[in-house]
């Protein structure tokens, strides 16, 4: 700043002395308030929207993982059904301890555990597995269950 004033004063000439002004209080400006709450309204904006896909997304993948967990205790099953001597598993505990799956999968991705059915009512020869998705109550659309998506 100092060196935009020797400057000016050593210049002289009317013209440039103006012209120095003029760069000299558009240095001493910087940004105005309303110029700073628009630049931060605009990025809020962006957030909002770059939230609202994430989290849109996140929900379909927990969807997604709750599926894949179902077909987990799914197979489980038939494998402890497979073995030598054993019939239906007891519940999704007698899995765990059987070494057939992990005590990770017991629950869905909402933190609730998986309803297990051996024999199952909707198929006899195997096991019925509900979760009973994002809402955590049983008879509603966003339900997960063994025997619609197999």
């Amino acid at each position: 700043m100092k060196r935009i004033r020797d400057w000016l004063a050593l210049s002289g000439r009317g013209r440039a002395t103006a012209r120095g002004a003029r760069v000299l209080r558009a240095v001493q400006r910087g940004f105005t308030l309303l110029e700073i709450m628009i630049v931060l309204a605009i990025m809020g904006l962006i957030v909002t929207g770059v939230s609202i896909k994430v989290f849109s997304q996140l929900k379909k993948a927990k969807v997604q993982a709750a599926r894949m967990g179902v077909k987990k205790i799914i197979d489980a099953s038939g494998r402890f059904m497979a073995g030598p001597g054993s019939g239906c598993p007891k519940g999704i505990d007698e899995l765990i301890v059987q070494g057939e799956l992990s005590k990770n999968d017991a629950k869905d991705p909402w933190g609730a555990p998986y309803i297990f059915r051996c024999p199952g009512t909707q198929d006899p020869e195997g096991v019925d597995v509900v979760s009973w998705g994002p809402d955590k109550a049983d008879g509603t659309t966003d339900d997960i269950r063994s025997w619609e998506i197999q």
